[in-house]
């Protein structure tokens, strides 16, 4: 199914830097020891296939040398499903920025936000959270609903945004889904959702873990692991540093 909605990608040609290295003498030298293999929390997000294309828009970098900040959604590259009437969304910034922030949720087809907040100043840095409960906004199942976070330098210009966005549906819980969580441990259920495809439940299962135990290095892990699987590179390296 084609999304209806509209999104703005800001294009940004990646450089590629190719090297060789190579090595002269009479004698072969011996190849060095392969390193050890990273340690993953076991954690496998299974996005469902939909065929449908691609809707996460990368917010990507903006500015110079230690000013450079970075935003990007929590989200699939494809549409992510959520089994809650009042999910938590999640987005990544680098840096604490010297802009406007703003956060908007839009049904598809309609033009009126169901949420739309607005901070002065994006002084927080790190993985952020918004609960729609919050807001009393709630999902209508099996509907699309677009969330874009900005960053705005200059009001008056909105073209220079740094903008993110990705989309969200609610869908209905199975019965085995239901039978698996009732048995589950709180670290057993991200494991859970992850399996089946439903990315806002499981990213907000181990973010819960993470507040509850904040030092908990092992938590971190996996969600560097689940962010990495969607290609969120900046942000999973942000959270594995910590």
């Amino acid at each position: 199914m084609k999304s209806n909605f509209t999104l703005v990608r800001n294009a940004i040609p990646a450089l590629l830097l190719p090297f060789v290295l190579g090595a002269f003498g009479a004698e072969t030298p011996k190849p060095a020891p392969s390193p050890a293999p990273a340690k993953t929390s076991g954690v496998k997000f299974r996005p469902p296939p939909t065929g449908v294309s691609a809707v996460r828009v990368t917010g990507g970098s903006r500015g110079r040398g230690d000013k450079t900040v970075t935003l990007d959604v929590l989200a699939p590259d494809s549409v992510g499903t959520t089994t809650l009437e009042q999910p938590s969304l999640y987005w990544f910034q680098s840096k604490p920025a010297n802009a406007k922030f703003e956060l908007t949720v839009v049904q598809e087809n309609k033009v009126k936000p169901v949420v739309h907040m607005t901070v002065d100043r994006a002084a927080t840095a790190g993985i952020q959270r918004v609960k729609l409960s919050d807001f009393n906004a709630k999902l209508e199942p099996g509907v699309e609903y677009q969330w874009v976070v900005a960053l705005i330098t200059d009001p008056d210009n909105r073209s220079t945004d740094l903008i993110a966005s990705g989309v969200i549906k609610r869908i209905a819980t199975t019965p085995d889904l239901t039978e698996k969580l009732s048995k589950a441990s709180a670290s057993e259920k991200t494991a859970i959702y992850a399996d089946a495809g439903i990315w806002y439940d499981a990213i907000s299962s181990i973010s819960d873990q993470i507040e509850a135990n904040p030092n908990d290095k092992s938590l971190r892990q996996s969600r560097a692991d689940l962010l990495q699987q969607v290609g969120l590179k900046a942000a999973a390296e942000y959270e594995a540093a910590r």
